[in-house]
């Protein structure tokens, strides 16, 4: 895909990515081939937003690759994650932003699902795929301590999470206009 359907404050779409679209699979395919064709086993998916297309899944699943994406897991369901990993995916790396849905509210992150619902998805990622990362920006409003709790909660089972890190206000994105 190109561009995303989301308008989160941090993000520089707006002036760069633009509107989602999706790549015809043939295309893809045929590069993606090419690629395999010419020794490459593992492939990492720079995307703005990796969707659970069931026909890409199937699709690299038939290849017999391994593969990571950049996604949403609040965009996954656990039958879809555990499809993801039979079809060769090794690592996700997975923006949660903010462990409070105030803190995603504030960054316009409109999660599909709430915070403990995004540490199931997190944690049964972790049981079909070797490696998961949860990526958390310092969102003002996000107890220190709490913070530090769902941390331990999740590294305790397997999930990287990430200390957070400042939010940088890219130019082109809702935070740099504020700024």
């Amino acid at each position: 895909s190109r561009g995303c359907p989301f308008s989160c404050s941090f993000c520089a779409k707006e002036n760069f990515r633009g509107a989602y679209r999706r790549r015809r699979l043939a295309v893809f395919l045929k590069e993606l081939d090419r690629l395999i064709a010419q020794g490459a086993g593992y492939f990492y998916f720079i995307d703005e937003i990796f969707f659970p297309h069931p026909e890409v899944i199937r699709s690299l699943a038939a290849r017999k690759i391994s593969f990571g994406i950049q996604t949403r897991i609040d965009l996954w369901s656990e039958r879809d994650i555990e499809t993801l990993g039979r079809a060769g995916c090794v690592s996700i790396e997975a923006g949660v932003e903010s462990i409070t849905e105030e803190g995603r509210r504030r960054l316009n992150k409109r999660s599909a699902v709430d915070t403990a619902a995004l540490e199931n998805l997190l944690c049964a990622a972790k049981e079909n795929v070797p490696f998961v990362q949860a990526t958390l920006l310092g969102c003002a409003g996000d107890p220190a301590t709490e913070v530090s709790e769902w941390r331990r909660r999740l590294i305790s089972r397997g999930v990287w999470v990430n200390d957070p890190v400042p939010l940088f206000r890219y130019p082109g994105s809702e935070e740099y206009r504020r700024l």
